[in-house]
């Protein structure tokens, strides 16, 4: 059996955050329920790893090479039953911060300043836009960066795991959970506002900051500049609009969403070292 790079990375991250989880159990009424979690995704990857091993198939390989991503969702949204172990939520540090270089709380004003639906739907479309960044990364790498698939799929999940495992230590919740209306009450537009708002109902009261909606689409922008002709010319728009919406829709403060930026480059870093340090194995 042959043991990837990114098979290591998932089982890494999976035993630090069962730790967190076991370190975590009388905060949470869902731990038992988490636990159980853990062992379907454990069971989901070794048998991933079991059949893309034995039956040689081109989507098969693609879900082995990537499964960490689509495991991401629920990653992310469990960070909230094991992040208090050291501090409190951090939000009223972040608010100070905001109101200390800005003079006023930007992701409050800034929905009140442009309100009008039509610009309100601009900032829904651009928060939406990470889910198509992940999923042009993953079909355009399996496409036309085969040779390079592996590392590439391997350096998007570390550095996706590497914010989690920020999220861990570091708890915010975010303007649309730590305020009160009508300080949290979100702009509407047409239809964007309405498939965020259902997607947002798994989101939880964690990872603000720094903010992996930022890094996360700042990365793959990075990572494809110099591979995919024309793909910079054609996200560039749509990062800018991200950016600009994670404070518009109240999902991160401004600080979170500069700290998103700063952050990118550093943990994409990292990710190349764990690429280079971690080996693969074969049984």
């Amino acid at each position: 059996m042959h043991i990837k790079k990114i098979d290591i990375l998932f089982l890494g991250y999976v035993f630090i955050t069962t730790i967190l989880l076991f370190l975590s159990w009388n905060n949470s009424d869902n731990s038992l329920q988490l636990f159980i979690t853990r062992g379907v995704l454990l069971g989901l990857g070794i048998t991933i790893i079991y059949f893309d091993v034995k039956i040689k198939n081109s989507l098969l390989n693609l879900v082995r090479n990537c499964y960490p991503i689509l495991f991401s969702l629920l990653f992310y949204t469990e960070t909230v039953y094991y992040n208090k172990l050291f501090f409190s939520n951090l939000d009223k540090y972040l608010i100070r911060l905001d109101n200390l270089l800005f003079g006023f709380q930007p992701s409050v004003q800034f929905s009140k300043y442009f309100s009008s639906s039509i610009f309100s739907e601009l900032m829904y479309i651009g928060y939406f836009s990470l889910y198509i960044f992940i999923i042009s990364f993953v079909l355009i790498t399996f496409f036309k960066l085969k040779k390079e698939a592996e590392e590439l799929y391997f350096k998007l999940a570390a550095s996706m795991l590497l914010f989690y495992l920020f999220f861990c230590f570091f708890p915010a919740a975010g303007p649309q959970f730590y305020f009160s209306s009508p300080e949290k009450d979100l702009p509407t537009a047409f239809l964007f506002d309405k498939i965020m708002h259902f997607l947002q109902q798994a989101e939880q009261p964690t990872g603000a900051f720094p903010s992996s909606h930022v890094g996360i689409s700042l990365i793959i922008v990075i990572i494809f500049k110099n591979r995919v002709a024309n793909y910079f010319k054609i996200a560039f728009p749509f990062l800018i609009l991200l950016i600009l919406s994670t404070v518009y829709i109240k999902a991160h403060y401004a600080i979170d969403a500069i700290a998103g930026i700063i952050s990118a480059p550093i943990v994409l870093y990292i990710s190349n070292y764990l690429y280079k340090k971690i080996p693969e194995i074969k049984l």
